[in-house]
């Protein structure tokens, strides 16, 4: 049974300190300890969206109350915790977290609302954080199941003189009743007309159903069928439709136990059949795991980058990641033979390999973001003694040149590629005494000294040596590395793949790749 929040009291003790000398000292000892613990329960339920501990606050909008609270239930028999729910129209509660953040006394973790609009502003008022839309649902005339009208649009209402009654505009369904009439040019008279306006959308599906002079409501069709009231379509309503989303707040102080919820929400065999036998028309998410687990393939020069931007994300989320981390022509190579199968998501060096797996292996992966971008340089010793300026003085005799691996490394490939095009391939190719698996290896020979005079390398892998090594920048085009990323079409967590690309391309992940000397390509950069 969904618990709510009650005040808890405690008893006094007849113990008195001080009567007892051991006595009190072996009090003290067990009070601390006690209390050390108590804190540190506090403090793993908060950070780690433990089960236990205080409830999971939740704002739900009352049209989708019957849903949510069986689904509430259900959750806390299956995870062990604790739900408290909170009922008002979207807009009301939307106020409510507003005004619990500026009086610094923020209560929710999770806000459901009616349509997805409210969840949008919501964000842009920076009041949540993560959105996931988990059913469907459409306004509606709602009528006495054993009324005999007959109506065949807006205007047979009017013009029948029913007896309606409508929503407040805070509450979701008035707000998109009142927004589809005015395109039609009949809400002023709508408005004029109604009997009575609620607040929330239960009152008014209850009026219906329980007064004798109210006849009709405009509400959502699944309120309406939850009632046992007669739906009727209007065609000024037809482009009614509007998506039920949860969301995790801004304040949460548990947001993985918040976004556990969430995911559960959103889940076929979970919520989804929940919202299914209330009448609502749920939409496809994730499959429910407690804890899901992606695979990420991710070409090395990304790693320094994105490793805690993807260890942040993996303890909010409460998901497990495994990231295989080498260059992209292994990493391309492996899906292909099926050893391992698909990542969940494809992190590239270079966006042509990206380009590759899709055309070898028929288009296994969705749309592509961005990310950032590094160009290919030729690391030389400080001062460039030997006078190297282009790709074409790597000709020259005996100089000893270090690149990665072709067959295996994103930056291999095109750097060799780059070399061919100087037309004298044949002579760079006696002096490349070194093909490494990483450029990380070219990076450490080249500081240990002795064995190479220059290296082609990314700029972002020899950011911290720019002080001890000169670099050269290659001009051609194709020597801008651009990394995207993109996730598998066939992953079982399509929504929370998308997430971890939206953190990959957040303004925080920004700041670690510019640090580290990468370009930003993200968000049309």
């Amino acid at each position: 049974m969904v618990s709510r929040r009650e005040a808890g009291t405690m008893g006094e003790s007849d113990y008195k300190y001080g009567r007892n000398g051991k006595g009190a000292f072996t009090w003290l000892v067990l009070t601390t300890v006690l209390v050390g613990a108590l804190v540190f329960l506090m403090n793993r339920d908060a950070d780690g969206g433990g089960s236990a501990g205080q409830a999971l606050v939740i704002y739900c909008a009352a049209g989708v109350k019957k849903a949510v609270e069986e689904a509430a239930g259900k959750f806390e028999q299956e995870t062990g915790a604790k739900v408290s729910l909170e009922y008002s129209s979207s807009g009301v509660l939307a106020n409510k977290l507003k005004l619990d953040k500026e009086g610094g006394l923020p209560r929710a973790d999770v806000y459901v609302a009616a349509d997805y609009v409210y969840a949008e502003r919501a964000r842009a008022d920076g009041l949540i954080a993560e959105s996931l839309k988990v059913a469907t649902w459409k306004v509606v005339l709602a009528v006495k199941p054993s009324g005999g009208v007959v109506l065949a649009s807006c205007a047979d209402v009017l013009a029948q003189k029913i007896s309606f009654v409508i929503c407040d505009p805070l509450a979701g369904v008035g707000k998109k009743t009142k927004k589809m009439l005015e395109r039609s040019g009949l809400w002023a008279a709508v408005d004029a007309a109604k009997v009575a306006s609620f607040p929330t959308v239960t009152e008014a599906a209850l009026a219906v159903k329980e007064n004798a002079g109210t006849q009709a409501a405009f509400i959502w069709d699944s309120v309406a069928r939850q009632f046992g009231l007669r739906v009727v379509e209007l065609p000024e309503l037809a482009a009614s439709k509007a998506d039920i989303s949860v969301a995790a707040t801004a304040t949460t102080e548990r947001p993985t136990l918040a976004l556990k919820f969430a995911r559960y929400l959103a889940a076929p065999t979970r919520g989804g059949e929940v919202f299914a036998k209330h009448h609502y028309v749920p939409l496809p998410g994730d499959e429910w795991a407690e804890v899901p687990q992606l695979r990420v393939d991710c070409g090395g020069v990304n790693r320094e980058a994105l490793a805690k931007t993807i260890r942040e994300f993996q303890q909010r989320e409460g998901c497990e990641i495994d990231v295989v981390y080498a260059g992209c022509g292994t990493l391309v190579g492996k899906m292909q033979t099926g050893e391992q199968g698909l990542p969940d998501i494809f992190m590239t060096c270079d966006a042509s390999y990206l380009d590759m797996a899709q055309e070898k292996m028929g288009n296994p992966f969705g749309p592509d973001l961005k990310v950032s971008s590094t160009r290919i340089v030729m690391l030389v010793a400080k001062g460039n003694p030997l006078g190297i300026r282009s790709l074409a003085d790597l000709a020259k005799r005996g100089l000893r040149v270090g690149t990665t691996d072709p067959k295996a490394s994103t930056l291999g490939a095109l750097s060799h590629e780059l070399c061919r095009e100087t037309a004298q391939f044949d002579a760079i190719q006696q002096n490349i005494v070194m093909m490494a698996d990483t450029a990380h290896t070219l990076v450490q020979t080249m500081e240990a000294g002795r064995k190479l005079d220059v290296a082609l390398v990314y700029e972002a892998n020899i950011r911290h040596m720019k002080d001890r090594f000169a670099t050269v920048p290659l001009q051609p085009k194709r020597a801008l590395a651009v990394q995207n990323v993109a996730a598998s079409k066939t992953t079982p967590y399509p929504r929370l793949a998308k997430r971890l690309m939206e953190h990959l391309t957040s303004q925080t992940s920004r700041r670690r790749f510019e640090q580290l000397g990468f370009n930003w390509e993200a968000n049309g950069r």
